[in-house]
Parts: structure tokens; C-alpha cells; sequence
């Protein structure tokens, strides 16, 4: 399976600052990490963390929202940039946000070969036109510009007082260049939906606080030693109270109460799962480790099926 983007076009901006174009990626097993890939996107609404449920994962109008993502990197290739754009509903497609590409014909007049960042004036003319991307959807540009999103004040107004309390889905999209891209099959491209809302019980992210391996705690470890072509059982672990209850507005306009069912997915270099995904409270795997020696990469996302996300890596040194 491949995946395209129509506004490649429009996003033919400077590689240098980080505004890579879209592109097509071949897709092979979903737990192999054989490739660039996304693995995770998180959202933290900012203002620190709740003592009990942690980040919230959940947004309020007006309120200003930050993102981090989970990207892995093969050994032949160095990351280089992750371009972000966000929009509500209405400023999107079927493919997810659509960059106004009037809002972007300023980055056309910049001779990157010329550019100077210790050049005062030249900062301040790509802040400016940084600005300029943010009003056209551009919400970050990693390394530079961390990627954070105000979410506009009016984005429920067309809502009814009990409508707001769903909300509505705001859509990211990010593209991942590796150093050297050439064309956009070299690039990577994620989407996300981000609830926006005046819920009474908002989403919050699930953290992963530990991993269990054959029933012992990795605890601060980043890792274990595995012995080649033995079979581990692995199994994360959830901060208490990490799994919220929550109120769901059903059609009939009734309040309904429910609770979260978080489920995991897991990743690996090498080695393989009897079953790469797991529903809680049956979060177990089985990995098998591969038969070479070497140092190999898991990680495990978590999804909460209301946005809320978080992950862990684990190393494992094959003997």
C-alpha cells in the first residue's frame, strides 16, 4: 500500500527549514521496523499534568496544544526535519489538512543557498514568514519551530451547548524527512485526529510506567539481555488510574458512562510476535528473539481509542 498527498506541490518549500514535501511509502509487515516510520503522536494541552491522570490529551478552545512524535530511524538514515500542520474539520480533506498555498508562496523568493541564521535580518525575515505559515496551518518545523497549536477560540460556536461537550476532531498531518531526501518517496507522511471540546471528563494520555519481561520488572532499565531464539513475555504496565472513566452523550441525548480500553502495539527490528497487538488487562506478547547476536529495538504504543497516547522503548542485547 502506498500513500499520496495532493498538495505536494504547495509544500515545495525550503528542505533547509525543515518544510518537506509529501510523498509515497511503500508499506511492509506493521510491526517490522525495517523503514522510516511514525510510530506515535502525542499531544500535552500545555499547562502541566494533572497529579492522578497525568497529560491532558484533550483541548479546549483557545487553549494552546504541544506534540511530540515517535519516529524511528533505520541505521542507514539520519533524521533531518518533521513539518506539522493542523486544522479544524472545515479546513480539511480526505486527505487531511489543505495549506492555503497563496500563504506560502513567500518561502519561493528565499535563495537557500544564501541563507544566513547569523544574519540578524535574515532570522527576522524567517520568523516573519514562519508566522505567515503558522496563519496558512504550519504549526511546527522540528528541529527549529516546536511544533504547538492554538486552537481557535471560535472552533465549537457552531456547536449546541450539549454538542460541545463531544466537540469536534481537529486533524494533524505531519511529513518526516530523513537528511538527503531526494523526492517524496524519501518522506514520510502521518495523519492524526485531535478531539477538541468542553468535556466534563476530557481525555487524558495513558503512560506506560514499566514493562514486565517473563514476570520481572524492567523498572528504570532501558532494557534486557535476551538469549537468541527464546521466546519472552512481555507486558507493560499502566500508571494507576490511567484508564479513565468517562462520560459519553449518546444520540438520545442521555449521559452514558464508560470506561477506557486501552490497547497496545508492538514494534521490533528483529525476532517476531506470536501477536503484535494486546487489548488490556490481556496485555501480554511473546517476542522470539532472532538467532544473530546484536542490540535490538522494541518499543510499545499504547492507544486509549480516544486519542489519549504513549509509548516506551525497550533495548535488548541478544546473546
Amino acid at each position: 500500500m502506498s500513500i499520496s498527498h495532493p498538495y505536494c506541490s504547495a509544500l515545495g518549500l525550503v528542505l533547509t527549514l525543515g518544510l518537506a514535501a509529501c510523498g509515497e511509502t511503500e508499506m511492509s509487515e506493521e510491526w517490522q521496523l525495517d523503514r522510516l516510520r511514525v510510530l506515535g503522536v502525542r499531544a500535552e494541552v500545555i499547562g502541566g499534568p494533572d497529579p492522578v491522570l497525568g497529560y491532558r490529551a484533550e483541548p479546549r478552545p483557545g487553549e494552546t496544544t504541544g506534540f511530540s512524535s515517535l519516529i524511528y530511524v533505520p541505521d542507514d538514515q539520519e533524521w533531518e526535519s518533521t513539518t506539522w500542520l493542523a486544522c479544524l474539520p472545515d479546513d480539511s480533506d480526505a486527505y487531511g489538512c489543505a495549506p492555503d498555498p497563496e500563504a506560502l508562496e513567500a518561502f519561493e523568493s528565499l535563495d537557500e543557498d544564501k541563507l544566513d541564521f547569523k544574519d540578524p535580518d535574515v532570522l527576522e525575515e524567517l520568523l516573519e514568514l514562519l508566522e505567515l505559515a503558522r496563519a496558512a496551518g504550519f504549526i511546527g518545523i522540528e528541529p527549529l519551530y516546536e511544533p504547538l497549536w492554538e486552537v481557535p477560540i471560535d472552533a465549537l460556536d457552531d456547536q449546541s451547548e450539549a454538542e460541545r461537550q463531544e466537540g469536534k476532531s481537529a486533524f494533524l498531518t505531519l511529513s518526516v524527512a530523513p537528511v538527503g531526501a531526494e523526492d517524496d518517496a524519501d518522506l514520510e507522511l502521518a495523519f492524526k485526529q485531535v478531539a477538541v471540546s468542553e468535556a466534563v471528563t476530557p481525555n487524558h494520555n495513558p503512560d506506560i510506567i514499566d514493562i514486565e519481561v517473563t514476570g520481572l520488572s524492567l523498572g528504570d532499565d532501558a532494557g534486557f539481555t535476551a538469549r537468541r531464539g527464546i521466546t519472552y513475555k512481555l507486558d507493560p504496565v499502566l500508571a494507576p488510574h490511567h484508564i479513565e472513566t468517562y462520560a459519553y452523550l449518546r444520540e438520545d441525548g442521555e449521559t452514558e458512562w464508560r470506561a477506557e480500553q486501552p490497547y497496545f502495539t508492538w514494534y521490533a527490528e528483529a525476532g517476531e510476535f506470536d501477536e503484535p497487538l494486546s487489548l488490556h488487562p490481556f496485555s501480554r506478547v511473546e517476542w522470539t528473539a532472532p538467532k544473530k547476536t546484536g542490540v535490538v529495538t522494541l518499543f510499545t504504543v499504547v492507544r486509549d481509542r480516544r486519542g489519549g497516547m504513549g509509548w516506551r522503548q525497550v533495548l535488548v542485547n541478544v546473546l
